[in-house]
């Protein structure tokens, strides 16, 4: 998995392009914004969006609950700073630089944690989920997107005919996601998978854009050292073209979970 550092840094030099390349990212926040509304959830005072990139999400949950605070956190500064020019304005948003993992937030002070595609980039999963937990009230709610394993399968495969490293992350699985939420604290939860193919008209163009939205390779086993020519072509050329038309195609399998922080108990609420 990636380091945090690195993470921050490639996306925040990504911000100032970044919702022109991100359009998954764009309609993953809105039909998780579309889940919630269904919900029909008690109306909140205090909303976290874990992951606000330059503030997407956090326009749509403003909208969703006029009255509520909302909380936009960041890893990468870059992404921060254009998501306070764009909405504060709107006074009921505060914005925070730090990592969703380690929250510099008071216990039991948030009502509901929205995160769009913003998981795969945690390396340890039961303590953010753990972290969440903290900071939500009783009763209050997470929902959030993020990648599966099947993600990117074509462009790893491609990578694997021409050598060792690791050039695509290793996205966690519906298992991993669930054992990582295996909590007393947490009840009603909820895991989807769907799987979204994009078309792109060569390989050259899918990394581009991975590379624009800060999505390039920051992990642990990625080569370091410039890749020749060569190798680059033979990766190319072990890419799959589409099954219908020209160019490429690349799969991106987006998880969805809800679930809610439970009631505290009578014992507890006595203690």
């Amino acid at each position: 998995m990636p380091e945090p550092r690195w993470i921050g840094r490639s996306f925040g030099r990504a911000a100032g392009g970044y919702d022109a390349l991100s359009g998954l990212q764009a309609s993953s926040a809105d039909a998780l914004l579309r889940s919630l509304q269904a919900r029909q959830l008690p109306t909140p005072d205090c909303l976290l969006d874990a992951g606000a990139g330059t503030g997407y999400p956090t326009r749509g949950l403003l909208a969703l609950w006029p009255h509520a605070r909302v909380l936009a956190l960041d890893l990468a500064l870059g992404m921060v700073q254009v998501a306070r020019c764009r909405l504060q304005a709107s006074g009921r948003v505060s914005f925070v630089c730090a990592d969703a993992g380690q929250l510099p937030l008071a216990h039991e002070s948030v009502d509901l944690i929205f995160s769009n595609m913003a998981l795969q980039w945690c390396s340890d999963l039961p303590a953010v989920f753990s972290e969440w937990l903290r900071v939500l009230k009783p009763g209050g709610s997470i929902a959030f997107t993020t990648f599966g394993p099947d993600t990117l399968h074509e462009l790893k495969a491609a990578w694997a005919t021409v050598d060792h490293y690791t050039h695509v992350m290793n996205f966690e699985n519906l298992a991993g996601i669930h054992q990582a939420l295996n909590h007393p604290g947490w009840s009603g939860i909820e895991l989807t998978s769907a799987h979204r193919l994009i078309a792109y008209p060569d390989v050259h163009a899918l990394m581009r854009e991975l590379k624009g939205i800060g999505a390039h390779n920051v992990t642990w086993g990625r080569p370091r050292h410039l890749l020749g020519k060569a190798t680059l072509r033979r990766m190319i050329a072990a890419y799959p073209p589409a099954a219908t038309g020209a160019g490429i195609q690349a799969t991106f399998e987006v998880v969805s979970g809800f679930c809610s922080k439970a009631m505290a108990t009578q014992k507890q609420v006595e203690t």
